[in-house]
């Protein structure tokens, strides 16, 4: 029984080195790595709209208006002149519109802006006006046709724009801080 057994177990070790030698020799037959390629391909692709942004402007700040009579009239209002900048940002060859509303004072309308006073109980109104141009000529318009607007093409980089502001001759109201709150649109 002896022999038997050490038999089997001789063919069984046999066996186990002729598939020791099949995997040894699979083994070598594999290519190495990087000796084939496949290639696959894909497509970039990104949408450009036609965008724009409008930066906030800094406050258009009249400062201390001053008051004066001329040949024993009431006083008036001095005019005062000031501006502020808006900018624009839009896409390459994106035509838009850059319009001012009114205000948020009551009564206020395109052609007469007014000015609120900051006492709840004074209810002067300061007159000013918003401007296209250095002359102070053409009013800034709400793009409703009542005045005029900017119209531009976008150039992909920022574009600034002025506002001109006065303060439109008129009677002195009471000494207060006054104010009002514009709204730039821009459409495109």
């Amino acid at each position: 029984m002896t022999r038997g057994t050490s038999r089997t177990l001789a063919i069984a070790s046999g066996l186990g080195a002729g598939l020791l030698c099949l995997a040894a020799s699979a083994q070598t037959a594999v290519p190495p790595a990087g000796t084939t390629t496949r290639t696959a391909t894909f497509v970039v692709s990104v949408i450009v709209d036609n965008d724009c942004l409008l930066s906030s402007a800094t406050d258009l700040d009249f400062g201390h208006a001053r008051a004066h009579a001329v040949g024993g009239a009431k006083p008036q209002v001095a005019p005062s002149l000031q501006v502020t900048h808006l900018t624009v940002s839009c896409s390459k060859n994106t035509r838009f519109t850059l319009s001012l509303d009114k205000g948020n004072v009551p009564d206020s309308t395109i052609d007469r802006r007014l000015a609120a006073a900051g006492d709840p109980a004074n209810t002067d109104r300061l007159q000013y006006q918003l401007y296209l141009d250095p002359s102070y000529s053409t009013v800034w318009g709400d793009a409703s046709g009542v005045a005029g607007n900017v119209s531009g093409i976008g150039t992909g980089v920022v574009q600034t724009f002025t506002v001109y502001g006065r303060i439109l001759p008129q009677e002195r109201p009471n000494a207060d801080s006054y104010s009002s709150i514009i709204t730039a649109s821009l459409t495109f």
